[in-house]
């Protein structure tokens, strides 16, 4: 099983299910996906439509978050308010009958149906369907960020309206210097979700910087694109991070296809339950 790490009075999975496939998103302008061999990455101009158009049926996601649950622990996910992404956390809280924690990253960008693009609305329906950890989205964070104050303007208000509707806060960002604004400032965020690869992919500072900060930092860091959307194999790219991270730091990981979730979640399995 994935062993478990507290995050305030949470006990969360150390990997969390990644969603970009989800909701069609690849970060590759015509994606990266495998086929056949895991180690395969294979581009394909495509790969967006087939991942929305796959994913439109939302059992399709519970299958992979269902078999993560309950075979692995991971009872986490991090994504952007998405119904299909709640609904799907419904179906498997319902199949369980256990706790499944969503961190989500509210934003003002167009994210849930009918749902308008203004980051204090978005936290409100985050509150409203359960989310459990609320980190504004890297579009709100990197704008707000002063990197000569490293001030975030309108944090401490955003932080406490998410304490006030029971979340714990946190702060999803592609810029390194929100982990210094975070401890210079004192601001209410014990969590950071902040890209981390060998490739330096989609951060603003190489990976031996990012690194450096994610170790210095007594914050809890939440490691994403640890695979470069896949322009890493994924055992590379894992082992790769899992090997830099603090023992506290989460890894989140995105998965096209059930097939791959079993691949990669035994690599993680087995590198986080080895012996130091």
């Amino acid at each position: 099983m994935i062993p478990k790490i507290p995050l305030e009075h949470l006990e969360l999975p150390r990997m969390l299910c990644g969603t970009n496939q989800f909701v069609g998103i690849s970060h590759v302008y015509g994606a990266l996906y495998r086929i056949g061999d895991p180690g395969l990455i294979h581009r394909s101009p495509f790969s967006t439509f087939y991942y929305a158009r796959k994913f439109k049926d939302v059992n399709k996601i519970v299958e992979i978050m269902l078999f993560l649950a309950r075979d692995h622990g991971v009872n986490a996910c991090i994504s952007s308010p998405r119904d299909s992404i709640h609904a799907a956390i419904q179906q498997v809280r319902k199949e369980t009958g256990t706790a499944y924690h969503w961190i989500c990253t509210p934003s003002t960008r167009l994210t849930a149906k009918s749902l308008v693009p203004d980051i204090h609305k978005q936290i409100q329906w985050c509150a409203e369907h359960e989310v459990s950890v609320c980190a504004p989205h890297r579009d709100y964070t990197d704008k707000a960020l002063d990197k000569g104050t490293l001030e975030i303007r309108g944090y401490p208000e955003i932080a406490a309206r998410i304490r006030d509707m029971h979340m714990i806060p946190g702060l999803s960002t592609h810029q390194v210097e929100t982990i210094a604004a975070v401890e210079t400032h004192h601001y209410d965020a014990p969590v950071i979700v902040q890209p981390f690869n060998k490739l330096g992919f989609e951060s603003n500072a190489d990976p031996a910087t990012i690194e450096r900060r994610i170790k210095e930092t007594r914050l809890q860091v939440i490691n994403i694109k640890p695979m470069a959307a896949g322009r890493i194999k994924p055992r590379e790219g894992l082992e790769w991070c899992l090997q830099r991270i603090k023992p506290v730091d989460f890894l989140a990981v995105g998965f096209g296809d059930i097939q791959f979730a079993r691949e990669d979640v035994a690599i993680v399995e087995a590198m986080m339950n080895a012996a130091p």
